[in-house]
């Protein structure tokens, strides 16, 4: 089977990141580097597509753009990744005899934990968002019962172009959840791989109020190009970004992030 590895950078050299030195090194296998970077860097990686965008497009367009790769090259299979994913010991080679064991199915998904041993994925969605929960979710699911973030997917490229790929409006936030809405609607299941386990780690909590506000701009932003299909959409997304906002609120103590919420977001032009 022929697989492409799509891995997204920022401000991070492909052998250093986390999700290739754990997952790809040494590995006989096609990367396609989409490197968001405002400078470009110099690639020292055989089997490297590189694919500098200096714009910081988003994650839309660099798993898309990846895709159209996969599709034009004849690849069978995609698989997305971010750069500080930490995967377990021989991943792929689980990947690779999982998709054999289920011909059927169109996307295979790690677990991920993080350092308290709570699990971020798969997990239920509720209002837009999830929680860390301790028990496993693993085996064939429904997406009505828990969805995967993006880091890791491996998803059949036939099966991403009938889903309609990503909303490449939706740079960051949210765009995992919107391409799993969009995939469900074709293929109501996918496969969670209880011998891939990813560690997420979570950075300190970030303190700096210009890159919070930043941050919290792009969080609205993504929220806002977000397709809404149904009537509790606009709730889900309502309660979300009201939720940030009132938290922001209590970690700062700024009043900025509020006026931001009604003129970008809740009386934006």
């Amino acid at each position: 089977m022929k697989i492409l590895c799509v891995i997204v950078l920022y401000k991070c050299k492909l052998e250093d990141s986390k999700s290739y030195q754990s997952l790809l090194r040494d590995k006989d296998i096609t990367i396609f580097a989409y490197d968001n970077s405002p400078t470009p860097q110099e690639v020292n990686v055989k089997n490297v597509i590189y694919v500098h965008d200096s714009q910081n497009s988003g994650l839309g367009v660099a798993y898309n753009k990846a895709a159209q790769y996969a599709k034009c090259e004849h690849f069978e299979w995609l698989l997305l990744l971010d750069q500080d994913t930490i995967f377990s010991y021989k991943a792929m080679d689980i990947y690779m005899k999982s998709i054999m064991d289920y011909p059927y199915i169109k996307m295979f998904v790690p677990i991920h934990q993080i350092a308290d041993g709570r699990y971020i994925s798969p997990a239920r969605y509720i209002c837009k968002g999830s929680h860390p929960i301790h028990t496993m979710k693993s085996g064939l699911l429904k997406f009505k019962v828990a969805a995967p973030i993006n880091s890791g997917v491996m998803v059949n490229v036939d099966a991403f172009y009938k889903a309609g790929g990503y909303d490449e409006k939706v740079i960051l936030d949210f765009s995992d959840i919107r391409f799993m809405e969009k995939f469900q609607k074709i293929y109501p299941e996918f496969y969670a791989i209880r011998e891939v386990v990813c560690l997420q780690e979570f950075s300190i909590e970030e303190r700096d109020f210009n890159k919070l506000m930043v941050r919290y701009k792009i969080f609205l932003q993504c929220a806002l190009a977000c397709k809404r299909e149904y009537w509790g959409d606009y709730f889900s997304y309502f309660f979300v970004t009201a939720k940030r906002t009132l938290r922001l609120l209590w970690q700062t103590g700024q009043f900025s992030f509020v006026n931001v919420y009604i003129t970008n977001y809740l009386f934006r032009k």
